[in-house]
Order: C-alpha cells, then sequence, then structure tokens
C-alpha cells in the first residue's frame, strides 16, 4: 500500500485533526471537500479563499468537490432514512465515501480516512452504523477512522504497518476535550478551532420543510440546483403551483441572491426605495409580477405606500422590465407563504 490517502475533509475540527493525525506520520493526504448547498456551498462560491485560508491555518490543502447532484439523489430516497428533520445521514456518508473511493486510482491513494468519533452522532456515528457506512461503500478495510481507532478492529493500513495504530486516538461521545487538547498541541490558535455549531442544513427544521416542499413539488423527478439553492435563504413564496418567490431578509441574503444567475432566475426588486432583493422562478405572468412586486413591497423600506414600481430582469445589474407595485396587508402575503408548520 502507498503512504497515501483521500480524507473527507469537512472544515470541521475533528475531520482537521483527523488530517494532522496522518500528515504527522508521513502519510500524504488528499483532503477532499465535498460541498453542496446545504454544507460547505460558501466554499463553492469562493474556492480560493478557501484553500488559503485552511493551507495558512491549518497546513491543509483543500481540493473542493461539487456534491450537489449526488445530495439531491440521496435526499430524493434515502435507503436508511431521514434523521430528524430531512438529514439522510447515512447515505450521504455512503455516498460521499463511494466518491472518495473512485478517486483512489486517480489520486494514486491506498485507502481513506473520515474524522468520524464513535458515539459523536446519534445517526451515522453509532458502531452499527458505522459498520455499514464501511460495507455499503465498498471500503471494507481501507476506511480509517483516526480519532477513534482504538475503539475499532484494525484496518489493514494498520495492519500493514503503513500507520502506526499506537499514535492514534481512542476518542468516543460528544465531548470535545480531547480534540481541543490535541489541536492546541498542533499549534492550532484557540481562535481559529472550529466550534461545533452549524453542519448540514438540513438539519434545520425551517429549511428542512421547505426543501421537502421542492421535493414533493416535483415528485416523480428531481429539483435542480437552482430550485434547492432557493431553499436555504429568504422568505419563500409560492405564486402559484409552479412558480416560486424567495424575497432576501438581510444585506448577506440580497448580495447572496444577487449571485444566483443561473437560467430561470427572474430578479425583481422596487424601484425607487431601498429594499430587498427576490427572484421569481416559474410562470412570469403578468399576474405573478404583480404578486411578486406586492411582496418584495411589503418588505422594504416602501412599505404601505402607494405608488411604487418595480423592476426586473434576469440579471440584478440587468432589470429593464418594470410593473406596479400594489399595496398589500400581511394577510395578503401569509396566503402565499410555505407553511412552515407542516
Amino acid at each position: 500500500m502507498k503512504k497515501k490517502c483521500i480524507a473527507l475533509y469537512s472544515g470541521g475540527l475533528d475531520s482537521i485533526l483527523a488530517v494532522k493525525l496522518m500528515q504527522e506520520q508521513s502519510i500524504d493526504v488528499v483532503a477532499v471537500n465535498f460541498c453542496t448547498p446545504f454544507f460547505g456551498y460558501d466554499v463553492l462560491l469562493n474556492p480560493e479563499k478557501h484553500r488559503e485560508y485552511h493551507q495558512k491555518t491549518y497546513g491543509i490543502h483543500i481540493t473542493p468537490c461539487d456534491f450537489t447532484e449526488d445530495i439531491i439523489d440521496v435526499v430524493s430516497n434515502p435507503e436508511h432514512g431521514y434523521g430528524k428533520n430531512l438529514n439522510p445521514c447515512i447515505d450521504c456518508k455512503i455516498r460521499m465515501l463511494k466518491r472518495a473511493r473512485s478517486m483512489l486510482e486517480e489520486m494514486d491513494a491506498s485507502f481513506v480516512v473520515t474524522g468520524e468519533v464513535l458515539g459523536q452522532r446519534p445517526m451515522s456515528q453509532r458502531r452499527d452504523a458505522m459498520n455499514l457506512i464501511e460495507k455499503k461503500s465498498g471500503l471494507k478495510d481501507i476506511l480509517v477512522r483516526p480519532l477513534c481507532a482504538k475503539h475499532l478492529p484494525p484496518s489493514l493500513p494498520e495492519q500493514l504497518g503503513i500507520i502506526d495504530r499506537e499514535r492514534l486516538l481512542d476518542a468516543a461521545g460528544r465531548g470535545r476535550k480531547t480534540q481541543i487538547e490535541l489541536a492546541l498541541k498542533y499549534g492550532i490558535e484557540p481562535s481559529a478551532i472550529p466550534n461545533p455549531a452549524g453542519g448540514c442544513l438540513l438539519t434545520d427544521e425551517q429549511i428542512s420543510r421547505k426543501v421537502r416542499s421542492t421535493f414533493e413539488r416535483f415528485r416523480p423527478g428531481k429539483p435542480s440546483r437552482p430550485d434547492i439553492v432557493l431553499d436555504i435563504a429568504g422568505r419563500k413564496f409560492m405564486l402559484d403551483e409552479n412558480t416560486v418567490l424567495v424575497i432576501s431578509r438581510s444585506e448577506d441574503e440580497n448580495r447572496f441572491l444577487a449571485s444566483l444567475v443561473w437560467p430561470g432566475n427572474v430578479f425583481l426588486k422596487i424601484a425607487d426605495v431601498p429594499g430587498p432583493l427576490s427572484i421569481v422562478r416559474g410562470d412570469l405572468s403578468e399576474e405573478n409580477l404583480r404578486i411578486a412586486a406586492a411582496l418584495c413591497l411589503r418588505y422594504g423600506k416602501g412599505r404601505g405606500t402607494a405608488g411604487h414600481v418595480a423592476v426586473y430582469g434576469p440579471d440584478p445589474e440587468s432589470m429593464t422590465g418594470t410593473v406596479d407595485a400594489p399595496v398589500v396587508e400581511e394577510d395578503f402575503c401569509r396566503r402565499f407563504q410555505i407553511d412552515l408548520n407542516k
């Protein structure tokens, strides 16, 4: 076996330490950062910025990998079900590991490493789930989990002496004391130690409800990337059964929506007063555009005042169409808003 591996790298503390533990043993690591709209999307938007940060901060060169089509397929029908919300953790991990396995020959690597910790996550890091994931991914004996290796049977790289098992860890459970101590030992600044917040947006109840409604709308088919991305930011409205309106709630979301210049997305905002940027996707009938303008006005600085006009177009820098923006009440808005309480 070669002293080279592929590591699943999320940028979280555990994945950082898994890579460092391998580097410490002079193993060449390809740190693959799988990214989707639900996790790691900022890396897809600006991969060079993130490469520089992880190289400078942790000494790790990351290889971003777009996992969007995979996650759409997995969420559509996970063999092993969902977690608390719409998170298909077991099937997602299996798919990632299969992708990593398919890259071994190309990368001239011999095994795969993850930052999993036995008992840390209730769905995918139970012992039985971890055994299932190893089997289903096709990585039997060549999947290494350095943080909790001493709780698991030795992998083939350990048996062959490629990896010194005695230098691996026995972490378990949800505590982070061991990991933080190790991070400090590696010289990682306390301010650069990632906190455990964040993770997959499919564990968020409100976002998962919006995503679920999108998948249901497209069955028996599957939604596209642009349809899914509209579920992760802003207020979501359905103007009819096939037409979505998303209205930003902040300057950050304005900037995010402005980046979604894709076929089928039409940008709309009130022309003469500050307010939110919005995207309409679907049937651009005159009636739908008027409703979209009314809702956009309702959530902006011109709320409640008549005489305003919205501009719209396929690019936030080129909105030449115009439509009146009627004044409407909150009850009108609720008629179109996605019900997140279902």
